[in-house]
């Protein structure tokens, strides 16, 4: 268990880290220039999502727990999680009205994956049905 969590901690610093690189290399072409500060804020800040992210996904494995159950329990987390690390990155701007725009890009942007993966599932499992159907007769 204890590797495990490690290495989706890896994983979550590499993706963090990984998408702070394609961020830095837009910079570079558009030739924006930033501090060194600024950089560091915003890594840390998107390692820090992709560390929670990868732990978080843990969530999805509890079979005992329901569909629902996981859903509700890993969006309210990831509220909690991605809101004040956004807001200390400046990525949203502390004030009511960017906060609710933030919000309901957030939970669209949630749905829109939370249903891709549920439709992504339910096709899998319906060709898995379908192939020990075939295989059993």
């Amino acid at each position: 268990m204890i590797v495990e969590g490690l290495k989706r901690i890896l994983l979550g610093v590499a993706v963090g880290s990984l998408i702070t690189f394609v961020v830095l290399s837009f910079l570079v072409m558009l030739d924006i220039n930033s501090t060194i500060q600024e950089i560091w804020k915003h890594w840390s800040a998107s390692m820090a999502l992709g560390v929670y992210y990868s732990l978080a996904s843990v969530i999805f494995e509890l079979e005992r727990w329901s569909i629902l159950k996981q859903t509700v329990i890993h969006l309210s987390l990831t509220i909690l999680v991605f809101f004040p690390i956004a807001i200390l990155a400046g990525w949203i701007p502390f004030n009511l009205l960017a906060m609710i725009l933030g919000l309901g890009i957030f939970l669209t942007l949630y749905s829109v994956f939370w249903i891709s993966a549920y439709f992504y599932y339910k096709n899998m499992e319906r060709v898995m049905n379908e192939r020990i159907d075939r295989e059993s007769n």
